[in-house]
This record gives structure tokens, C-alpha cells and sequence, in this order.
């Protein structure tokens, strides 16, 4: 152990929200002292416990989520729903319905630790905390290394919403589509909790008008945040969402809402510069 991390261990052991650094004589703020904030500054602390996930410039971040983190919490509600938030429009279009029927919702992103990105959405987590920024919700963030186990990574995640916020969990909820496999899967491991998939065979014709008025409404951009192989031709990350590849995806016999896994996508203000790690 270095004598720094040794003096911030006696600093959180003593209930001290600083320690001097020898080296500057500056002091230096602890990583429970920055916990209470809630959210990352920007200012690349030394013991970020958000991971420097608002550090706009990469030389400057030095700092890796190790565990959950919950973000931008301010409600004092006493129940809430936890929505397992991808970036992309199956959540959107989810979280879009809960707001209509005034939930509280946290969003939680899983994602892997060493890449920083939601897996199989390919989504940077950077992206993830700007959305949540934008939409003014509270995000709770939940590394993965490899081999860990997801279902108790999770759990620790959802003890520590509980434990914050001092909510109560109501529902646990997800964009699921017509899967049914994967929805009995939700409910099989996670018994303790009402699950809830309000998008669950509704007609995907309602879902796209739906998703096309919010577009407009809230002047957002949604393209592909993975490649699609079509019989012809690949279309590349970035390749706008729209109305016309929907009825491409119709000619080639793909699921228009890509509920199959061909794709996935992600949803952003057009006035956004999108963050793509070098």
C-alpha cells in the first residue's frame, strides 16, 4: 500500500473528509467525502468514487469504477422503479411510459470494467451519464469484470439504491419487446421483485409512431450503436434510425425494433457531441 492510499484509508477509517498530501501540503478531499456530492465534478479528483465519469479531458482520467455507484439522486420519494437502462430507444420508449404515469424511476446501466461500455450495446458509459444528465434522472452505474457474477453484482446495486436513497424498490422494469425467454428469465432471478415489461407485445406500429413523435418532440438523433449485416450490404455504427431503414429492415426480413440482437442503438440530443474514446 502507498503512503497515499494509506493516508486516505486512515482519513475514511476516522470519519475525515480530508487528509493532507505530503507532497503539496494541499488537502485533499476523501472518497466518501466526494460520494456525498453525488456526482462526479469534473475536476479529476484523486479518489473520484464516480470513476472521472464527467472528465472531459481523457489524459486526465485516472480513475476506474470498482463498484456500483448511484448519481444525481435528489427525490424524496419514498418508492421508486428501477429501469435497467441500455442508451438505446427499447429503454427510451420504456422510460418515456413511466414518466407519462409519474414513477420515479433510477436508471441502472450495467457495463464491463475493463472496456467502459454497456455490453452488447457498445455503448460508452460516458454516454450513459450524459443521457442521464439530460433527462435529469438519477443513474446508477455497475461495473462487471470478467468472470463476475451478474445476478450478485446487481443485487449489490440494487442494496445500495435501497440503502441511499431510503426507497423502497417497487418494480424492477425493462424494455423487453416479445422475448419471452428472457422475460421469464427476469422474473426467475429476480423472485424477490415485481417485474415489470410494459412494452411486452405491444404492436411495433404504435411503438415506432410513439418513438418518431418523441424524436421531434425532444429533437433527439437515435442511429446504430452496432453494425447491422444486411444480405447486401452492412450498414456502420452511427447510421441513422429512421423510418426509411425501418422499412429496409421490413425488406429484408429483419425485426424492424431489432429485438432478435441484429443491432442496437442509441438515443441522444442532436446537439450532442457523442464521446468516442480514441
Amino acid at each position: 500500500m502507498s503512503n497515499i492510499e494509506a493516508l486516505h484509508l486512515a482519513a475514511c477509517e476516522a470519519g475525515r473528509d480530508t487528509y493532507l498530501d505530503p507532497a503539496t501540503g494541499y488537502q485533499v478531499l476523501t472518497s466518501k467525502a466526494l460520494l456525498r456530492q453525488g456526482a462526479c465534478c469534473g475536476n479529476s479528483c484523486r479518489h473520484c468514487p464516480y470513476g472521472h465519469i464527467n472528465v472531459s479531458d481523457p489524459n486526465r482520467i485516472k480513475q476506474q469504477l470498482a463498484s456500483p455507484v448511484l448519481m444525481n439522486w435528489s427525490s424524496k420519494a419514498k418508492s421508486i422503479d428501477v429501469l435497467f437502462w441500455s442508451g438505446g430507444k427499447d429503454s427510451f420508449l420504456t422510460l418515456a411510459g413511466l414518466l407519462q404515469e409519474k414513477r420515479t424511476v433510477v436508471l441502472l446501466t450495467s457495463f464491463g470494467s475493463i472496456t467502459n461500455r454497456v455490453s452488447i450495446q457498445n455503448i460508452h458509459i460516458k454516454n450513459i451519464a450524459k443521457q442521464s444528465e439530460f433527462l435529469k434522472l438519477p443513474l446508477c452505474l455497475v461495473p462487471l469484470a470478467p468472470n463476475t457474477d451478474y445476478k450478485a453484482s446487481i443485487q449489490e446495486a440494487l442494496q445500495m439504491i435501497i440503502a441511499q436513497t431510503g426507497a423502497k424498490i417497487e418494480r424492477l422494469v425493462f424494455g423487453d419487446l416479445h422475448l419471452q425467454s428472457i422475460r421469464q428469465w427476469r422474473v426467475d432471478t429476480w423472485p424477490e421483485y415485481e417485474i415489470a415489461t410494459p412494452l411486452f407485445d405491444l404492436p411495433y406500429e404504435g411503438l415506432l409512431n410513439r418513438l418518431w413523435q418523441l424524436q421531434k418532440e425532444m429533437d433527439l438523433s437515435i442511429t446504430l450503436s452496432t453494425e447491422l449485416s444486411l444480405a447486401k450490404e452492412t450498414l456502420a455504427i452511427g447510421t441513422p434510425y429512421t423510418q426509411l431503414l425501418v422499412e429496409q429492415l421490413k425488406e429484408n426480413n429483419v425485426d424492424a425494433m431489432l429485438e432478435n440482437g441484429e443491432a442496437h442503438t442509441l438515443v441522444f440530443p442532436r446537439a450532442w457531441k457523442i464521446f468516442q474514446p480514441e
